[in-house]
């Protein structure tokens, strides 16, 4: 995969084409951009802080962890197969899950993700798909291209971050000294 600004630098010369960026391209950018930010919060915690929420009710940092990671495994299964996996298991156990273990689900994850995008063709990534009516990240919409349920994960991802992100800023960590 080429890295995220050579995607965009490029010169064209007369004597060399430049390369197209494909819809593969903006999306394996934007899931190496979002998880980098994910990284940084994975790098300020320790698993002591995993059972820990800003108030009572509110998720736990174990949980948004969760979150992220039950998104792209349930809507790996929902892309592949057509049904939305209800009754699968979590990706890991919130009261057991050590960061490690975390660190190597999201790992595992993300390769099966690129693996997925990589064997869809340009044309494949634009077919529309049919949302489940809970699926909210289809903008109210009964349908959008495969691409943009992909790109979703990582918006996904990327909102759970902040939420990470707030939770250490409530506990001094601020993120403009990271």
């Amino acid at each position: 995969m080429k890295s995220y600004p050579d995607l965009f630098s490029s010169h064209r010369s007369d004597e060399t084409k430049e390369e197209m960026v494909t819809i593969h391209d903006h999306l394996k950018a934007r899931f190496a951009f979002t998880r980098q930010d994910l990284e940084q919060v994975l790098g300020r915690l320790k698993d002591s802080d995993l059972p820990w929420a800003p108030r009572e009710g509110m998720p736990t940092i174990a949980d948004l962890l969760l979150e992220i990671a039950n998104k792209e495994k349930e809507t790996l299964v929902w892309v592949q197969k057509g049904v939305w996996p209800d009754e699968d298991p979590d990706a890991f156990d919130t009261q057991s899950a050590t960061l490690h273990k975390i660190r190597s689900t999201f790992g595992l994850l993300r390769t099966a993700t690129y693996a997925y995008i990589d064997s869809l063709s340009e044309a494949e990534l634009e077919e529309s798909v049919h949302s489940p009516e809970r699926w909210w990240e289809a903008m109210r919409q009964t349908e959008c291209p495969l691409s943009e349920v992909l790109r979703n994960i990582a918006v996904h991802e990327w909102y759970h971050t902040a939420q990470l992100v707030t939770y250490l800023w409530l506990r001094g960590d601020d993120p403009k000294h990271w």
